[in-house]
């Protein structure tokens, strides 16, 4: 089974490289991993902070490519009014996979808490849901959907408000998850947060309403920046997405092929 969701070197958040991460997996028959590294054009106060030199990355990376192993990949930070420059990113370059996120709302990144100022959790997660929904309709070149809960990781709501709330707003959920099911594009199942009952639930929620959509496939990923990360919870993961009908998957060359579920 793949971790579909690795940063290392090229990432400047990581604390990894590429061989430390590699290490994790190298000697396990059924685990695989697709490096991640970040790609985020006009970061708020360093724009060149989540930005590499991609001809370095596959002059050093290439060399331990593995097929049906260790693939090469990108996550992309999509925005809508840049969607031409992102999709143009991976242009040229032999990437196995491109994985769209959205880590921006008006331009702020959701990691600060300037990003919700006067907004209550309802009206956050609106303008969120809303900020995908732009990002997917404007973006073409990008194969999954990264981490819709990435927003929960953040927000200054606690409690009962620091989790999506699907019911508040089903019908841009079925939007959103109705155009990715429209160009059948999975949605990963990121692992970060199930260690938490609640969260684990909003993910099965998240997941049979894509389902029930007509989604299909889903990808798995750690969402690893250091090396004690890499592949946890996939196990856990497989069952929530069976829960949901979904079949994990992952890519090489740019082409989807169905996981081997632990």
């Amino acid at each position: 089974m793949f971790d579909t969701h690795v940063h290392c070197g090229f990432s400047s958040d990581s604390s990894m490289t590429l061989a430390q991460a590699w290490a994790q997996v190298k000697d396990e028959p059924k685990l695989g991993m697709v490096v991640t590294e970040h790609w985020d054009y006009e970061y708020p106060g360093d724009p060149k902070k989540f930005i590499f030199d991609r001809d370095a990355y596959f002059a050093e990376y290439q060399k331990l490519r593995r097929p049906g192993k260790l693939l090469l990949g990108i996550e992309v930070g999509m925005q809508p009014h840049l969607a031409a420059k992102d999709d143009a990113v991976p242009q040229g370059y032999a990437f196995d996979y491109v994985l769209g996120a959205v880590h921006m709302m008006n331009k702020e990144d959701l990691y600060y808490k300037k990003a919700y100022q006067g907004l209550t959790q309802l009206q956050a997660e609106e303008l969120y849901v809303k900020t995908a929904i732009a990002c997917v309709d404007s973006h073409k070149n990008f194969d999954a959907f990264a981490h819709i809960d990435y927003i929960c990781r953040y927000w200054p709501y606690t409690g009962p408000e620091g989790e999506l709330h699907l019911e508040e707003h089903l019908k841009l959920y079925q939007q959103l998850l109705g155009k990715l099911v429209e160009r059948q594009i999975p949605l990963e199942f990121n692992t970060r947060r199930l260690d938490n009952q609640q969260a684990i639930k909003t993910m099965l929620d998240i997941g049979h309403c894509y389902a029930g959509l007509g989604g299909r496939y889903c990808t798995v990923g750690s969402d690893a920046h250091n090396k004690t990360h890499v592949t946890r919870r996939l196990g856990l993961a497989s069952v929530l997405a069976k829960e949901c009908g979904l079949v994990p998957v992952y890519f090489e060359a740019r082409k989807m092929y169905r996981d081997r579920v632990l």
